[in-house]
């Protein structure tokens, strides 16, 4: 290995990963030099300190931009109810509450609804 003089520093190391499109999945925020390193070795790349450039090692190991799973909802079915027996449900629950509310029928406003109706 090189002298410690000629090692890349963070800031070059940070610099060089973003050449790489292999190597922009890194976070590289928060990292140490140290820890950047061992991760830059383990996606397959071995680090030349010279010239400043990584060299690819491993291509097994190499991680290209992997495509993102997104799970999309699966639409549920409608359930379609016919008219008639929606008007019918309505219609029970009505009279459902008229029957356990009898004083809604002496309300004004209902009066005047079924004014006519005998």
């Amino acid at each position: 290995m090189a002298d410690k003089d000629k090692l890349m520093t963070l800031t070059q190391l940070k610099k060089v990963v973003k050449g790489y499109d292999d190597l922009m999945a890194i976070k590289t925020k928060g990292l140490t030099r140290d820890e950047l390193i061992t991760v830059i070795q383990n996606m397959g790349y071995a680090i030349d300190h010279k010239k400043q450039t990584f060299r690819l090692t491993d291509k097994k190991k190499a991680m290209k931009r992997k495509p993102i799973n997104v799970k999309a909802p699966i639409p549920k079915e409608k359930k379609t109810v016919d008219k008639k027996v929606k008007d019918k449900n309505e219609r029970a629950k009505v009279i459902k509450y008229i029957l356990a509310n009898k004083d809604v029928l002496n309300d004004i406003e209902v009066a005047k609804l079924h004014n006519g109706v005998k």
